[in-house]
């Protein structure tokens, strides 16, 4: 039984100071001429979606369905790429990146 539990024991130590291999890496921000670009890992903003549609490209930002031109939290939703968007408000823009990069097209 002692056995068993410093065995259990020695796994939990050890997996609980592994990182979560899911969790982003730490955003950094880059600043490009006049545009600050800021990629979003750690603020409130999480790109959960990308469409691809007849209809065109779209994006799912926090649960809110957004095309392009379309406004959200004051930025102005500008490119949709296949696994990235940018919000552009004023001369700051923030690229936000899908962390699953499985790209779905609805199109039949």
């Amino acid at each position: 039984m002692k056995t068993l539990f410093s065995y259990s024991a020695v796994m939990l130590l050890a997996f609980s100071s592994q990182a979560d291999p899911t969790r982003p890496a730490a955003g950094y921000i880059e600043t490009s001429g006049n545009n600050n670009i800021a990629t979003n890992t750690n603020s409130a903003l999480k790109l959960q979606i990308i469409q691809n549609s007849d209809q065109g490209k779209a994006a799912t930002i926090n649960g809110q369905f957004l095309q392009l031109g379309d406004q959200y939290q004051g930025y102005t939703l500008t490119d949709i790429s296949t696994t990235a968007v940018v919000l552009s408000r004023g001369d700051e823009q923030r690229i936000l990146q899908l962390h699953n990069k499985t790209i779905k097209n609805y199109d039949k």
